[in-house]
């Protein structure tokens, strides 16, 4: 019976990665008002947190399973979950994972346990409550990565905005209200655009297909009937790529729509901010490359050099207003804002490098955030500050303290053999393609960021020990080591070995320029007498989706 079970597991393991989460909430629940019921009291705390936990590692195993029977020299979806919920919507619950997706996939699983044990002092009263969302939150982050329908990824993205506001609102610090407020107004504004793009595709597709389809694969093979096949203008693709960015934007986060992110940073729980800085950025990510990129590919070229700019812009305004705060976790939330905006200036090439950079600093540099709010809030704890005039000298104190918070710190700057390297470097050589001369005032943005890392490393934790309260800190605990350690091996990893992220991740952004230029409309116009980069890249005859490519997305 076992054996016949597997088959089963195998076939449908996204949709339990995705719901096992939720699932274990509800049956938490489920059990505890039924032990209320009967007269038997609450359920501890200890079998809530403890649950929570097995839940979010039984989650990351499923998904270290879906990476296992991820075939790497495939191109195109796999793993896809296709069921019908309201045909005349478009609306499918379906599910398919490129290798994009799959590192996003991987980096939210693998931080929600630890999330969940980094807070696990903040939330003191209404346990059970905190456990709820952050496993719905969990599942939200993990559903809106993994969907291959529009319309499920528009609703997983809001169903992630409900537990995120409660978990701010109900446990957060100070300035929580204001903080909540702004995520609101924006993510709020963004939703609208988004189903407003959901409305038009669907309109688009009944007109052209006879049937609503808002899936990026088709449910039946032989069948031309997916986003991919629809016809759109090119005013209709700037319409809609507009109004579609602006929603990814609020996320990723781009100045200036980032206005949100340093208040909620500020006043989030330690948890919730390791989530911010990874899955809730990724949802983003994963919206502009598998949605944006292909449907609106006339439009993405034509702002591509606007784009490339606005990124770079970011970058450095985030980086000089990093230099003047003085509260740790504002600090490391414009550190966040600026690479979200080198991240942009990755895409926003439209080339192999760039885009395959972009996917590795989001990934990298959102483990070592991760890392540094996990510290911070370690540090919070131990001093009841996160000013940064209130420490100084603290590697005597707290020698593996700073070795992890240097180990992040430098991952960020890219240096080499760490994470943060490779994913700075494909994205310059990307640069240099198409984006040459913007890539110099890159070089100096960055030069900027890595002045303030340095500089908050060296306040923290060289020098004297001026403040008496710094003398008797008590270094970081053997759980809080092992949360930290497993943040530091996946970006140590990648900087010494990346081909086995890049084998993943090359033959997806192939398939994703291959994409674009299919559906471009100027494809059809007559060609130039000089082709570019892009336009000899489309002479180039597609592999079949099913094909073995040997040696595809290696370096």
């Amino acid at each position: 019976m076992l054996t016949a079970f597997w088959p089963f597991l195998a076939e449908h393991l996204l949709s339990i990665i995705v719901a096992t989460p939720v699932a274990a909430a509800f049956a938490l629940g489920t059990l505890a008002l039924t032990l209320r019921a009967v007269g038997l009291g609450d359920l501890p705390s200890r079998a809530w947190l403890g649950t929570a936990f097995v839940a979010t590692v039984l989650t990351f195993a499923a998904t270290v399973w879906a990476a296992v029977l991820f075939d790497p020299e495939m191109l195109g979806l796999q793993g896809l979950e296709a069921r019908p919920w309201v045909p005349a919507l478009g609306a499918t619950v379906a599910f398919a994972v490129d290798g994009i997706g799959l590192c996003f996939l991987l980096s939210t699983a693998a931080v929600s346990p630890l999330a969940l044990i980094a807070s696990r002092d903040s939330a003191e009263e209404s346990e059970p409550a905190w456990v709820f969302v952050i496993l719905a939150l969990e599942s939200a982050l993990l559903g809106a990565i993994a969907s291959s329908n529009l319309l499920f990824f528009i609703g997983f993205w809001a169903a992630g905005l409900v537990p995120l506001l409660l978990w701010m609102g109900r446990w957060g610090g100070l300035g929580r209200a204001r903080a909540a407020s702004r995520l609101w107004t924006t993510e709020a504004i963004g939703l609208a655009g988004m189903l407003f793009v959901a409305f038009v595709l669907h309109e688009a597709t009944l007109a052209q297909f006879g049937v609503a389809s808002l899936d990026l694969a088709p449910r039946e093979a032989g069948v031309t009937r997916s986003l991919l096949d629809v016809r759109l203008e090119v005013d209709e693709q700037w319409l809609l790529f507009l109004a579609f960015s602006f929603a990814l934007a609020t996320r990723l986060p781009i100045a200036p729509l980032h206005f949100w992110l340093p208040a909620a940073h500020a006043a989030a729980p330690t948890g919730l901010s390791v989530l911010i800085a990874t899955g809730f950025a990724q949802t983003a990510a994963i919206g502009w490359l598998r949605f944006a990129l292909p449907l609106f590919p006339d439009a993405v070229r034509a702002a591509g050099p606007a784009l490339s700019l606005l990124g770079i812009v970011a970058l450095a305004y985030a980086s000089l207003l990093a230099l003047v705060q003085k509260e740790l976790k504002r600090l490391v939330a414009y550190a966040s804002v600026g690479y979200a905006g080198f991240a942009l200036f990755g895409m926003s090439t439209l080339n192999v490098q760039g885009l395959t950079g972009a996917v590795l600093q989001l990934l990298t540099h959102g483990l070592a955030t991760a890392g540094l709010f996990t510290l911070i809030g370690f540090l919070s704890i131990r001093r009841g500050t996160t000013e940064v005039a209130a420490f100084g000298g603290l590697a005597k104190p707290m020698p593996v303290c700073a070795f992890f918070f240097g180990v992040m710190v430098l991952s960020l700057m890219g240096l080499p053999l760490l994470g943060g390297f490779v994913g700075d470097l494909f994205v310059l050589l990307g640069s240099l393609e198409t984006r040459r001369t913007l890539s110099v005032f890159a070089l100096i943005a960055m030069v900027v960021a890595a002045s303030y890392l340095l500089w908050v490393q060296r306040r923290l934790f060289l020098g004297p020990v001026d403040e008496p309260a710094n003398r008797g800190l008590i270094d970081l605990d053997r759980i809080e080591r092992a949360i930290l350690l497993a943040l530091t091996i996946p970006i140590v990893a990648i900087g010494i070995h990346p081909n086995p992220v890049l084998r993943r991740v090359e033959p997806a952004v192939l398939e994703l320029l291959y994409e674009m230029d299919r559906r471009s409309v100027a494809k059809e116009m007559p060609a130039p007498e000089a082709e570019s980069d892009d336009e000899e890249f489309a002479r180039v005859d597609r592999v079949p989706s099913d094909a073995r490519v040997p040696g595809k997305g290696r370096r």
